[in-house]
């Protein structure tokens, strides 16, 4: 009796700690622009059960210097029917009202890839959570290494530039 209230109390606490909700399997059903996705719950579906998007980081829109490059990398990774891992975090939201996720394919961060190339930049507004400080390190290493949007040599740096 006192290890099964033991257990009911540790989950009682786990339960209540602030973070990141579960990650939940999903599947690829379309990629839409600048880092949305509309996934499924089941392998083979034909119709989305729920759109992401991308959390802390921006892309390029089609229309933007290396928006066909970013949408390009995007695709190898999320064909159609691809399984992949959404991890919500908290509960960001766009303002389009997605829900903002890590991506990830094989054990590997989208999110964490589009910055190190280039191809994305940390969201200044709203990546808040701790990793989002290597994010920023990473992507520091890709101006220096003049990836993609950074090798442009721009004086407006892509999160201003207008849409």
């Amino acid at each position: 009796m006192k290890k099964f209230f033991l257990l009911f109390v540790c989950l009682a606490f786990l339960a209540g700690l602030p973070g990141q909700a579960m990650a939940r399997i999903a599947f690829v059903v379309k990629l839409e622009d600048n880092g949305t996705i509309a996934v499924a719950n089941w392998p083979n579906a034909t119709k989305e059960d729920a759109h992401v998007r991308m959390y802390g980081v921006t892309l390029p829109t089609l229309k933007q210097p290396f928006g066909k490059e970013a949408r390009n990398f995007l695709l190898k990774f999320l064909k159609t029917g691809t399984k992949i891992e959404v991890s919500p975090v908290g509960d960001a939201r766009d303002e389009e009202g997605f829900e903002e996720v890590l991506v990830q394919v094989d054990g590997h961060s989208l999110n964490y890839a589009l910055v190190d190339r280039g191809l994305a930049w940390v969201n200044r507004r709203t990546c808040k959570s701790s990793y989002c400080r290597r994010w920023y390190i990473v992507e520091h290493n890709a101006v220096l290494g003049l990836k993609g949007v950074w090798s442009l040599q721009k004086e407006t740096p892509p999160w201003q530039w207008s849409r």
